[in-house]
């Protein structure tokens, strides 16, 4: 059996995002998808899988019902990257302190076709924004790996590393670019100048563009039970350590210090 994953996101106001939810849930329990979907004010977030009628059905409910105009991003599994559907009602998109709103001010969106162009720029500084156990496993070429463990971190970051650069062109890149749109927010208000971010995230990326004109390198972690994915979203080969919940190499798996269900080289 194929399930067919989507991946998407939307900044704008939801008016209602409890009913919202609700009627989620209804299609999602109906068609038995699976994965996560996220309900704010500010906007929505989600992953799922199942039938392509039933992920349907919710991508038209949010542009018919609700006009958020979400840009799907499909791939295929052989088997469900996830155990159950959950749907969670939130204040905010992203846990960021303070009233940070992403609907009012955003960094300028590039697309995939058009990253490389910019990203090989000398006068552009490209930021990894996502935690430090993402980026160990693949990144694009010559980024700044900010080394978080949480996203929440990334503002404190920015204050100790990027002020120089305040006045160049940043970059930002994340998974499905819905964490970008956050930070590239933050660093508006900052006094940034040229904020870009990465239409759709790294997985518009891999989708889009083919391997031989890359500049990413290695695979991509995502939130499920495929781990990572390479070019054209194929599931990649890293699974996940039993005891630090990291992602693990085959490489890892050979180590004296790896120890199925137990432990990995990082958390021997």
């Amino acid at each position: 059996m194929t399930f067919h994953v989507v991946t998407f996101y939307q900044i704008a106001y939801v008016k209602d995002p409890m009913k919202l939810s609700r009627e989620v849930e209804r299609i999602s329990t109906k068609a038995g998808l699976s994965g996560t979907f996220f309900s704010t004010p500010q906007g929505v977030n989600a992953t799922l899988s199942g039938s392509l009628e039933g992920l349907n059905q919710i991508v038209h409910l949010l542009q018919n019902s609700y006009a958020l105009n979400v840009t799907p991003a499909w791939s295929v599994a052989k088997k469900n990257p996830f155990k159950r559907f959950k749907v969670k009602l939130k204040d905010k998109l992203l846990p960021l302190e303070g009233d940070f709103d992403p609907v009012i001010s955003r960094g300028k969106h590039v697309r995939p076709d058009n990253w490389n162009e910019l990203i090989s720029d000398p006068d552009t500084t490209v930021v990894d924004v996502r935690n430090n156990y993402e980026s160990n496993i693949g990144s694009f070429k010559n980024s700044l790996i900010p080394g978080t463990d949480n996203f929440i971190d990334f503002p404190d970051y920015v204050e100790r590393n990027l002020d120089l650069v305040k006045n160049k062109k940043i970059a930002m890149f994340c998974t499905g670019g819905i964490r970008c749109e956050k930070a590239s927010f933050f660093l508006n208000q900052k006094g940034f100048k040229n904020v870009f971010q990465l239409k759709g995230g790294i997985l518009n990326y891999l989708k889009r563009v083919k391997k031989k004109e890359s500049m990413w390198r290695g695979e991509c972690f995502v939130f499920d039970n495929r781990v990572s994915v390479k070019h054209n979203l194929v599931i990649g080969t890293y699974s996940i350590c039993s005891g630090c919940r990291n992602p693990i190499s085959s490489k890892d798996k050979k180590s004296n210090q790896y120890e199925e269900g137990v432990s990995c080289p990082r958390c021997h």
